[in-house]
């Protein structure tokens, strides 16, 4: 049976609502159970679309928004982290400059540097936690307008959920060497979810879903 599309607005779709509805000329699915997703074609144009309840047919983040999203807050903690690690660096060439005979000024230096990593650390965590958290965005996030929310409401996650969503790629991160490979199988998972909610692994331990906020 082939099944009947609907332009949003119309009798019998589900109206979207919210920034980030489902918006002409995309096509939404007429019936759709929540949670489910609806594949739509209208002149070659391929429409995806999460059922929220209480918000309609909302239109799923594509990998391409998420992926440059990603980047631009790599940039963005890059600098954050390369001034840091000037400071550090800074503070242990004034320490081993000194010579006090003790060696206490070089150790003060190593712990000011040791300080500081620990600092960059926290910052990190806290920026992708406390953001995602409260406003279901980080900066690249929002410049890209893709959005972390709740499936069961479309609201953002809660500070609870954005930490728990940061847990798998941050603890990798941390792993010498060979951590990087996680974080990044972690950030390519939403590519292969067979929920069809392109969820990746950290999405699913927090219950989230990214989807789009552009118009």
């Amino acid at each position: 049976m082939t099944q009947q599309f609907q332009e949003p607005g119309q009798t019998g779709s589900p109206a979207p609502a919210g920034a980030y509805s489902a918006s002409s000329p995309n096509m939404v699915p007429a019936q759709s159970a929540p949670g489910v997703v609806g594949v739509g074609s209208v002149a070659g144009q391929v429409a995806e679309y999460i059922e929220i309840p209480g918000r309609g047919a909302v239109k799923m983040a594509a990998m391409s928004q998420r992926l440059i999203a990603r980047i631009l807050d790599g940039v963005i903690l890059g600098i954050v982290l390369g001034i840091l690690m000037g400071v550090a660096i800074a503070l242990i060439a004034a320490a081993a400059s000194v010579e006090d005979g003790s060696g206490a000024a070089a150790g003060v230096g190593f712990l000011g540097f040791l300080g500081l990593m620990t600092l960059a650390m926290v910052l990190v965590y806290a920026y992708e936690a406390v953001m995602i958290g409260f406003w279901g965005a980080t900066v690249g996030k929002m410049i890209m307008k893709v959005k972390v929310v709740k499936p069961r409401d479309g609201n953002a996650p809660g500070i609870g959920s954005g930490i728990v969503r940061y847990l798998i790629p941050g603890i990798c991160a941390l792993i010498p060497f060979i951590g990087w490979l996680g974080t990044l199988a972690c950030y390519v998972s939403p590519t292969f979810d067979s929920s069809g909610r392109r969820q990746g692994w950290h999405d699913k331990v927090a219950n989230t879903v990214v989807v789009s906020t552009s118009v």
